[in-house]
């Protein structure tokens, strides 16, 4: 009988342990995974709001920073001339100020409005002396930009927040305020197009905990002051991240915070977890889904196990009992019996025996040879065996043995017996039974049979299970279904998407409906065989079957639920099928070698062109066979060649190709030809013997010595794909693939036998190539980025992937390098950031790059002890360039001044394009005024020239504004204040210079801060 399943009565506990053990390990898996699945969306969803604050405060930093600059302006404006600054401020709306909607308000030392563009009543003077920034300016505070609100407007009667600066007289002293009165909305404004999310919120604080701004509920909350106890935490970090309720609707949110750097000013990003909470519930619901599932499938084979061991035991049960009747059946019925003397050596068999041997008792006398004339002779000689031991020694028999009966048929018998002893205790006698048990036998066979395919289901079951919950569009797919697509179960998502990608574009419409199909009750059950992509790109032959298991009321679908298959093996000799009449089609029509295809027999069925050139026949060629006197063909050695050793029925009778057998053929018009001839057989992929033999030859005749490659669809593929180095265990070189000759130029022969370094580009010190070596003694493998050098001198950027290969002890004794080009990547990603630094028109460099060499210059300027020179120059005349001809003449003034600007200083100084017609130059390492004056004459010149446009000269001139760093300022938005307003004094002197309605002379001296 079968071994079990579980030995022994205790199998339930076994049985039970391990369901118990399956269980566990399953529902451990399942924890473990949601603990990681929330670790992992909490740190996304925490990381995505610290970069939306990050965002949120560099956008409104950059918007207060010009907000700044241009408090600057108006308070220099406002100390050199008065009278100017409601031309200023007019101007400023036409500019910079138009998109702001702020009102500009100027407070003189007493508290009073001195100029304001806030609509009041002619002749009426308003005291703002009481207001926050005035107070704190008053009381000696620091020169810096304040923001203080929110206030009801006196003139505008309306809610806002003030942005000050202090103006000081020649002196030093306090002279007044200029501040700019702005809504609340207008802050905020500045980062509407942020995507704070269905329930985000935004909120600006002051330093003092004061509602400065908010994106909902603004009239509800605007103002309002935060305890010390709720803002103080946030006044311990400059940036941060918490959850908490908050102060001003009761809304648990989590908060990302950031404090603007240089401005007084907090600003919260606050989103509801919600939608995290609701995520990782329904992937914990997921899961939950998916541990019952597969819960059952254990209990569901644990219950079959238990349901097979069951009836093993009732089987065995049985078998006992009759076993125990057939016993007593031979104590008191006539059974087949014999009898043996042993020194006599007589035998007696009673007429049972008779039967069952097949034997009739008249023509067959009884004897131990005549017995074993019956028995099937691989059973004889261990009979013969147990016969002599008892014989000899005594004890009894108990044997069971196949019999062979005339007409071949075979019995199963069970042999019993034992020996009695004479009074010297010498065996003398023996007496036994025989019993047909043939029957018993093929139970036992049965039962046998019914266990092994019990066993081969539950460990050979290789179905992968997939689960579509067709309302929502979700899926689940086992590991097993993406064990079968080359994936482990974290790399593919189990998404219904995944399906429909993967499926192959040719099966799609038949697969979707069969889905159509089943869904409308057409069919009972899906079953379709269909193509997917595997991992390593190439599709794979499943088949899937299916049933929905959920509707609705209403008979939709709700939930399907199947299993697929890998049924790859049973379609490959199908495409090998394909592949091979493919290939004998591309042979036949394009190799320049002679082609010919045999059958069975070895009838030529088809040839190519060539090979009725090469063996001068025409269209007789085809149904000619190898023992035809066409082809009258001999060997080297001029001996006759028999059609039966023709390579082709070689092939054809062993199923073994042949390559490169020489011989001869006579052709009566060409006399002896020699040929070098290769066959392969062509096989299904479950037969050996083939169906047809592939000959290619080739005409030698001249060079006997030429062989023609019989892999050509091996090189074929050796040239594609990435390139690959193969060395041994020192680094020397033994093979390359086409792929990596392509890639560095160097051929086969020469990388063969040199060791790797002689393409290295020299980029990398001798440290960078010790860590490698260093990486593939401890860890067998190394990655990354290097420089390599082509046979030309081009150095290349590659990834490199190397893996050693080791034998069994762990010694290396392959290295095997993987190369791909990733120079034009580079290049690209290069090319992304000079777009994003640089200004696309004129290619120089923008306001961002611009700042930021600014902020280094500045920075070495101070540890150097050295000046740095700041110009800030505005095209006069551009708008009528623009109106008059068009903006194609103003893009390629723009294009000249910038090429001008550049020749016009060193190459260590920094020319950038702002905005518009606005451009900027940074001197570096200035020595004396004179190197600024001499440098803006220059470009005064320069600028001056007529530029030539489609046969037109176009002028324009330039108002120049200059810094000088530390004269007039040691920051840089000071500097950039200083020189803009410079600018802008110089702009004025053009148009008092060119009188009422008159345009700016080109030709005017620029101004400069003193």
């Amino acid at each position: 009988m079968p071994k079990p399943l579980f030995p022994g009565r205790r199998w339930p506990v076994a049985l039970l342990l391990m369901v118990a053990a399956a269980l566990a390990l399953i529902w451990t898996f399942l924890l473990r995974e949601n603990r990681l699945f929330a670790e992992e969306r909490q740190q996304r969803f925490e990381a995505e709001r610290r970069v939306v604050a990050d965002l949120v405060a560099e956008n409104l930093l950059r918007q207060l920073q010009r907000l700044d600059d241009v408090l600057l302006l108006l308070r220099s404006e406002y100390v050199a001339e008065r009278k100017s600054v409601d031309t200023t401020i007019a101007l400023l709306r036409q500019g910079s100020l138009q998109e702001l909607g702020a009102r500009v308000t100027v407070i003189d030392r007493d508290g009073y409005v001195a100029t304001s563009d806030a609509p009041r009543r002619p002749g009426e003077r308003v005291y703002l002396g009481d207001r926050d920034n005035y107070i704190h300016f008053s009381s000696g505070g620091r020169d810096s930009l304040y923001i203080s609100g929110p206030v009801q407007g006196r003139m505008t009667g309306a809610p806002g927040v003030q942005l000050s600066r202090p103006i000081f007289d020649a002196r030093g002293q306090f002279a007044g305020v200029v501040a700019f009165f702005m809504e609340p909305r207008q802050l905020t404004a500045f980062v509407q197009h942020q995507d704070l999310g269905p329930d985000g919120v935004l909120t600006l604080y002051s330093a003092a905990g004061k509602v400065l701004g908010r994106s909902r509920e603004m009239e509800k909350h605007l103002g309002k002051q935060l305890s010390d106890e709720l803002f103080g935490p946030f006044k311990k970090s400059s940036h941060g991240l918490v959850t908490r309720v908050s102060a001003l609707d009761g809304i648990t949110r989590t908060v990302a915070y950031r404090w603007l750097d240089r401005y007084p000013m907090l600003v919260m990003v606050a989103v509801s977890p919600r939608g995290l909470e609701e995520e990782l519930l329904a992937q914990r619901n997921a899961n939950l889904r998916k541990g019952m599932l597969l819960s059952l499938l254990v209990l569901l084979c644990g219950g079959a196990v238990a349901f097979y061991q069951l009836r093993r035991d009732r089987l065995e049960t049985m078998l006992a009992r009759e076993r125990g009747h057939f016993i007593e059946a031979q104590r008191v019925a006539n059974l087949g019996s014999w009898e043996r003397d042993i020194p006599g050596n007589q035998v007696w068999w009673s007429d049972e025996t008779y039967r069952i041997l097949g034997y009739l008792p008249e023509s067959q006398k009884p004897s131990l040879q005549a017995f074993l004339a019956r028995v099937n002779p691989r059973d004889r000689k261990r009979i013969e065996v147990n016969f002599a031991q008892v014989r000899e020694q005594g004890g009894s028999l108990d044997i069971a043995c196949r019999l062979l009966l005339p007409g071949n048929v075979e019995r199963y018998v069970h042999l019993g017996g034992r020996a009695e002893r004479d009074e010297n205790g010498r065996p003398s006698r023996l007496t036994g039974t025989l019993q047909d048990v043939t029957d018993y036998m093929n139970m036992q066979l049965a039962l046998a049979d019914a266990e092994e395919r019990w066993k081969f289901a539950l460990d050979g079951a290789d179905a992968g299970v997939w689960d579509w919950f067709v309302a929502d569009n979700r899926a689940y797919f086992s590991p097993r279904w993406k064990a079968i697509l080359g994936y482990r179960d974290e790399e593919l998502p189990s998404r219904h998407e995944e399906w429909l990608e993967r499926l192959h574009p040719d099966d799609r419409e038949r697969a979707m409906a069969a889905v159509t199909d089943h869904f409308a009750g057409r069919t009972p059950v899906y079953e379709m065989e269909f193509r997917l992509r595997h991992k390593d790109g190439n599709y794979r032959w499943v088949l899937s079957r299916g049933k929905v298991c959920a509707r609705d009321p209403e008979g939709r679908p709700l939930r399907m639920l199947g299993i697929i298959s890998d049924i790859s093996a049973r379609k490959q000799a199908e495409l090998d099928l394909a592949r091979s009449e493919a290939m004998q089609r591309s042979l036949v029509s394009a190799m320049a070698e002679g082609v010919v295809v045999q059958d069975q027999a070895g009838k030529i069925i088809s040839a190519n062109a060539s090979a009725r050139r090469i063996l001068r026949i025409g269209e007789n060629l085809v149904g000619l066979d190898s023992t035809d006197p066409e082809w009258q063909a001999v060997r080297e050695d001029g001996s006759p060649f028999p059609g039966r050793d023709h390579p082709a029925m070689v092939t054809l009778r062993t199923g073994v190709s042949c390559d490169n057998i020489i011989m001869g053929l006579h052709r009566p018009d060409a006399g002896l030809i020699w040929l070098s001839v290769n066959s392969r057989p062509l096989n299904f992929a479950d037969e050996r013997q083939p169906f047809a033999v592939v000959t290619s030859f080739a005409d030698i005749t001249e060079i006997k010595a030429a062989e023609l490659s019989s892999r050509i669809y091996r090189d074929v593929l050796e040239r594609a794909g990435r390139a690959i180095l193969i060395t041994d265990g020192d680094g020397t070189i033994n093979n390359v693939n086409s792929a990596f000759v392509s890639l560095l130029g160097y051929s086969r022969e020469e990388c063969l036998g040199r060791r790797t370094g002689f393409f290295r580009s020299n980029r990398h010190s001798p440290e960078f190539f010790s860590r490698m070596w260093q990486a593939l003694k401890t860890r067998g493998e190394w990655r990354g980025e290097i420089w390599n050098r082509r046979k030309t001198g081009e150095a290349i950027l590659v990834e490199l992937d190397i893996r050693s290969v080791t034998d069994a002890q762990g010694g290396v004794r392959q290295f095997v390098a993987v190369y791909q080009d990733v120079t034009e990547l580079r290049r690209s990603q290069e090319e992304m950031w000079r777009l994003a630094h640089h200004d696309p028109l004129t290619g120089l460099p923008n306001r961002s790059l611009f700042l930021e060499r600014l902020d280094q210059a500045l920075a070495h300027a101070r540890r150097q002890g050295e000046r740095l020179g700041l110009l800030y120059m505005d095209l006069d005349g551009f708008k009528s360039v623009n109106d008059t001809y068009g903006h194609q003449a103003g893009d390629t003034v723009l294009q000249e001044v910038g090429r001008r600007l550049q020749n016009a200083v060193r190459t260590s100084d920094t020319v950038a394009r702002l905005a518009g017609d606005e451009f900027a130059v940074l001197l570096a390492h200035l020595s004396v005024e004179d190197d600024l004056e001499r440098v803006m004459g220059e470009i005064e010149n320069a600028v001056a020239r007529p530029v030539m446009w489609q046969g037109q000269e176009l002028r324009v001139g330039v108002s120049i504004g200059s810094a000088v760093f530390p004269d007039q300022a040691d920051v840089a938005e000071s500097l950039i204040g200083a020189a803009d307003q410079a600018m802008y004094l110089a702009k004025q002197q053009h148009r008092q210079a060119a009188g009422p309605g008159g345009a700016p002379s080109p030709s005017l001296q620029s101004l400069h801060s003193t």
